[in-house]
């Protein structure tokens, strides 16, 4: 193996991790504040044809599925399936900016998807990430 293979595969790794904790943590710190995190969603979305009934569902799952995400991405379990789901988490969240009309967290959102998509993209090469039965 050569050494860019070798760089291809740290750095896969590392922004594997570097996701898993930053959607670990997503969900660690809503975990105790849901009502607070639920009412903000609330009144975000107030304002759209969202009904709150929905709106606030997803407020209480949307932190489940961010530590659910982020603890399998850092156990490096599942990995594509995992990936598949934050991609299938940042496309609800972009369409729930776009109808709150929310022009800047659109624009994070598809950071973030551009790249889950490189993570995604990359990690059937790289070695380190093939133990998760992609």
């Amino acid at each position: 193996m050569n050494s860019n293979s070798n760089n291809r595969d740290l750095a896969v790794n590392l922004l594997r991790i570097s996701f898993g904790i930053n959607f670990l943590f997503h969900g660690i710190v809503r975990m105790p504040n849901l009502e607070k995190f639920a009412a903000g969603m609330q009144s975000t979305f107030q304002n759209t044809p969202l009904p709150e009934s929905a709106v606030t569902i997803m407020a209480y799952i949307i932190p489940f599925v961010e530590l659910s995400i982020g603890l399998l991405l850092l156990l490096n379990k599942r990995t594509k399936e995992t990936l598949i789901g934050a991609f299938v988490l940042m496309n609800v969240l972009v369409v729930g900016s776009c109808i709150a009309q929310k022009w800047d967290l659109v624009g994070l959102q598809t950071t973030y998807i551009g790249f889950l998509f490189l993570l995604l993209y990359f990690t059937n090469h790289s070695k380190l990430g093939t133990k998760t039965g992609m």
